[in-house]
């Protein structure tokens, strides 16, 4: 099982360890941007549950180089299509997770995926349609896949600060995200009701799951680059992902819209703390960034 020390895989685990009676081996991926508090999420949840969890710790300096480059880059000329760049370095996780089940010799690969938090407008962005018969989150058709592939390549020519040494790591990310194979795949919230306040309980009261300071979501808490790239989408186009994921409770009937505009009301609200810890790893200038974000409208913003 993939295991972020998230809202999502935490409450996962629970359910195929304690309810389904299952012994898995839990894989979390570093490549820098998991935060302290994801760390501790995880060795709780281990801990009480007495599962093994594997670490694989990418080259993190290596890592935070490449980000600190594109997200300069991107600085210099905003363009919202590309904002997912800066997370590139993440997507090995897909191939180390093929890797690890080629080691052990396990086949059945449990994600903790949750459909509710499809943000198609991350592609659309990116000049493409949504796709609402997909599978799983991260699912593209063949020709969206060359389309994006090519409107990255146009953005970096467009932008040469984006050819640095970080390109190689990217590709390399692009073929792990979508050409890797998935086999033996499943994503567990495609099968369970999601409830989350109910999960909520469950991780919170039985593990002491600890929640952010400056969030009062348990969900994207462990992923520091998160509250840099929220605050970018809500300055620039006055949404987030919580937007689109309340959005999709709505549909579901989980909850109602007087509810889910409450919500987004607190949780679009910048998170200071982790801006400032995100781009202090990154070795990004705190005031400048703001200050550049802060000027992004949708006329400013370059194509």
């Amino acid at each position: 099982m993939p295991f972020s020390g998230g809202q999502y895989s935490c409450y996962g685990l629970h359910l195929i360890n304690r309810e389904f009676g299952l012994n898995p081996i839990t894989f979390t991926y570093d490549l820098g941007m998991v935060t302290d508090l994801a760390r501790r999420n995880i060795a709780r949840m281990c801990g009480v549950l007495g599962v093994q969890n594997v670490l694989v710790s990418a080259d993190i300096r290596m890592k935070r180089e490449n980000i600190r480059k594109n997200v300069s880059a991107w600085l210099k000329r905003p363009n919202l299509g590309v904002v997912p760049l800066f997370m590139a370095g993440d997507k090995h996780f897909y191939l180390r997770s093929s890797e690890l089940k080629r080691q052990t010799g396990i086949q059945l690969n449990i994600w903790s995926v949750n459909p509710l938090e499809n943000t198609d407008f991350k592609v659309g962005l990116c000049c493409l349609k949504p796709n609402f018969e997909m599978e799983r989150v991260d699912q593209l058709s063949l020709t969206d896949k060359i389309r994006l592939l090519g409107y990255y390549g146009s953005a970096v020519m467009i932008n040469p600060g984006y050819l640095n040494s970080s390109l190689q790591d990217t590709a390399s990310a692009y073929f792990s995200c979508y050409l890797e194979p998935r086999r033996d795949f499943v994503s567990l919230f495609h099968h369970v009701v999601w409830d989350e306040r109910f999960v909520n309980e469950v991780i919170c009261d039985n593990y002491g799951f600890e929640r952010a300071t400056d969030s009062p979501s348990t969900w994207r808490i462990g992923d520091g680059t998160a509250p840099f790239y929220s605050y970018i989408y809500m300055i620039a186009k006055g949404f987030t992902e919580f937007d689109t994921f309340r959005s999709n409770q709505i549909r579901e009937g989980q909850i109602s819209r007087p509810e889910a505009l409450a919500a987004i009301l607190e949780e679009n609200r910048p998170r200071a703390d982790g801006l400032r810890w995100y781009l202090e790893m990154i070795g990004v200038d705190f005031n400048d960034a703001i200050r550049t974000v802060n000027r992004l409208d949708t006329q400013g913003l370059h194509a």
